[in-house]
């Protein structure tokens, strides 16, 4: 190789192995260093989209519902209502002081447990009969005639509520039937409670005598300690059973 040949090689080599070590080994690895401390934590980013809405899963199970009700003086149950049992009303006696208060809508057939044949000196059950000698707001002559009544169920609906003194129900109440204002005649010793009978009340069948027992009259406001207008003191009330 000539001189300026060789010249050139060295020169060559000297730029490709500028700051090399050319008589230098390697080294060995250096040990890792210590983690820095934690930077300061970067801005949220935006919610993302809403995903797609997923396929409607099953119809949950409807559990058992529905409201039940009497219907005072009828054996049938109005349309939309299911009839759970028909009877006849029954109470305590009007001249008796103590016993039940309530009315009560008996089956026609009862079915007996443990008993002992005689009267015991207890409580009792009577039938009740409609007394309207002084005033009939029904389409029937029911007076003397015991009183019939029906267990009715709605399925769809869950309340229930019977209001004195009117036909109607509020807005988004189901009327179910409406009628008249009953109770026991005010100077007898056994008070019940009020009951709405239908204004197509019904007698049982095979009843007119007058034979005692519990009984229905027509309930009227008084006037004075109910307010003179609206009220009208003397007036037969009305009632209404609504469900929703």
């Amino acid at each position: 190789m000539s001189a300026n040949g060789s010249g050139a090689f060295q020169a060559h080599f000297r730029r490709k192995n500028r700051g090399k070590c050319l008589t230098c080994k390697d080294g060995r690895d250096g040990k890792n260093g210590t983690p820095g401390s934690r930077g300061a934590a970067g801005v949220r980013g935006r919610p993302g989209r809403n995903g797609q809405l997923g396929p409607r899963g099953p119809r949950g199970y409807r559990g058992p519902g529905g409201v039940q009700y009497v219907r005072w003086g009828r054996t049938t149950c109005p349309w939309g209502a299911s009839l759970v049992y028909k009877g006849r009303i029954g109470g305590e006696h009007d001249s008796h002081p103590g016993g039940g208060a309530n009315y009560v809508c008996l089956p026609e057939t009862p079915k007996y447990g443990r008993y002992k044949n005689g009267y015991q000196n207890t409580a009792f059950m009577y039938g009740t009969e409609y007394d309207l000698y002084y005033y009939n707001p029904f389409t029937r002559n029911l007076h003397d005639h015991d009183a019939p009544c029906a267990v009715c169920y709605v399925t769809t609906r869950s309340a229930k509520m019977m209001i004195p003194a009117t036909y109607e129900c509020p807005a988004r109440w189901t009327r179910e039937y409406h009628g008249y204002l009953m109770s026991e005649h005010h100077t007898h010793r056994h008070s019940t409670n009020f009951i709405c009978v239908d204004q197509y009340a019904q007698a049982v069948p095979g009843t007119h005598a007058d034979r005692g027992g519990a009984l229905l009259y027509p309930v009227e406001g008084v006037c004075g300690s109910l307010p003179c207008l609206p009220y009208v003191g003397g007036r037969e009330l009305t009632c209404v059973v609504c469900t929703k």
